[in-house]
């Protein structure tokens, strides 16, 4: 290590640039070592007081006071999160709740299948049983109408706790039905699930007609034909004793059709084909009445009967012979003998006749081989002493013989 005089003379053989930036690096060791000094008595009078702090017992106090804040804190933070957490758990709960009521469940039953203008698809799934008599497009455009002019639903009534009705309505009409049920689940909040049951269209049933027609005609409904299905009731008359046994027999049957959403179209035919239905009466718009038919008297049939209700007339007041009437009347009937062997005679005086006021009516086909007609007709006799008229009034009963004719084989003086 150098010594002092050693430094003492590199000292002195130094300039004077040398010498200064020594005493200015001296200086500055000197001061480092000063600040040294004081930042070690400054350690020692803070562990000074330190050590007097401790002794005095207020440092064992900061430390508990510091570990009960630590502690309160810690518990209101856990307070407030486990409050967060139970109204989030209350809200789901009212939620769920709510979301299981069950007018939730038919607010959508509305939304889905009243709310939507589906017709079709409303029709489909309530199932409803569209008539024979009427098309399913009729249905389809009668439930259009009804969702057009809005539809809104209200409570019925409940069958049990299980079960639950409401009615559809568009304005003051009730047009439908729906029905609710628990599907024997629960959701995530425990409460019953309910589900759509099923759906009743209210539209059909508002319309019914009876039909009253004579045995053996054919009646249609919108150009469907009944059948036995829709016969209510009948009646069988009397039967005519002057009808053959394999005639049909006369009486009427009543039909009855439901479940027409409107008003129908009623045509009906006879037994033997004939359009009636410009005869159908209407009473109260739900009663239809088929007459009893009397078909159109042709050319024919008008001139057989009244040549052979002049024949008859002329014979009988001893005008014509047997021969003139027996052209028309069966040989092999009872009236043929009769009219062959009787006497009686409505013979008057006179010395001349006339037909006046002829008049063919009620004709009555009662099967493709017999037929039946009304001769009127005033029979004039003349006298000196004053005309007699007798009214001639009677129905003949024709058949078709083998050969082809048509020849009375009865008859009745009406």
């Amino acid at each position: 290590m150098e010594n002092k005089k050693a430094r003492g003379e590199r000292i002195r053989l130094m300039n004077k640039a040398e010498r200064r930036a020594l005493a200015a690096r001296a200086k500055s060791i000197e001061k480092k070592r000063a600040e040294a000094r004081r930042t070690a008595r400054d350690a020692e009078k803070t562990e000074a007081r330190r050590e007097k702090y401790k002794s005095s017992g207020r440092g064992a106090r900061s430390r508990r006071g510091s570990v009960f804040y630590l502690f309160y804190f810690a518990f209101l933070i856990l307070f407030f999160v486990a409050l967060f957490f139970a109204l989030e758990l209350v809200k789901s709960k009212l939620a769920a709740y709510e979301e299981s009521r069950p007018y939730n469940y038919a607010d959508r039953v509305m939304s889905e299948y009243f709310g939507k203008g589906d017709a079709e698809g409303l029709v489909e799934r309530s199932g409803y049983g569209v008539s024979p008599f009427e098309k399913r497009e009729d249905v389809v455009a009668l439930v259009e109408g009804f969702l057009d002019a809005g539809a809104e639903c209200y409570s019925v009534s409940s069958g049990d706790r299980t079960t639950l009705r409401y009615a559809v309505r568009s304005g003051e009409l009730k047009f439908a039905e729906f029905t609710l049920k628990t599907t024997g689940e629960v959701d995530r909040g425990g409460y019953d699930v309910w589900g759509l049951d099923s759906i009743e269209l209210m539209i059909g049933g508002t319309n019914a007609i009876n039909i009253s027609s004579p045995l053996g005609g054919k009646v249609f409904v919108n150009g469907v034909e009944l059948t036995d299905e829709y016969e209510v009731s009948r009646e069988v008359y009397e039967r005519d004793p002057k009808l053959p046994e394999d005639v049909y027999p006369e009486g009427r049957a009543v039909y009855e059709v439901t479940r027409l959403i409107g008003t129908p179209t009623v045509t009906a035919t006879d037994r033997y084909g004939a359009d009636v239905t410009g005869r159908i009466t209407v009473t109260d718009g739900v009663f239809y009445d088929v007459p009893h038919t009397f078909c159109d008297v042709t050319d024919d049939v008008r001139e057989r009967a009244m040549a052979a209700g002049e024949a008859l007339a002329s014979y009988m007041q001893k005008d014509a012979p047997f021969g003139s009437v027996a052209q028309y009347v069966d040989p092999a009937s009872d009236l043929y003998r009769d009219l062959a062997t009787s006497d009686v005679r409505w013979a008057n005086e006179h010395n001349g006749y006339s037909i006046e006021n002829g008049e063919v009516s009620e004709y009555v086909i009662h099967s493709p081989t017999v037929y039946s007609v009304r001769v009127r007709f005033t029979h004039v006799l003349y006298n000196w002493g004053g005309n007699f008229e007798n009214d001639f009034d009677t129905t003949f009963y024709y058949r078709l013989t083998e050969d082809g004719r048509w020849l009375i084989y009865d008859s009745h003086v009406n």
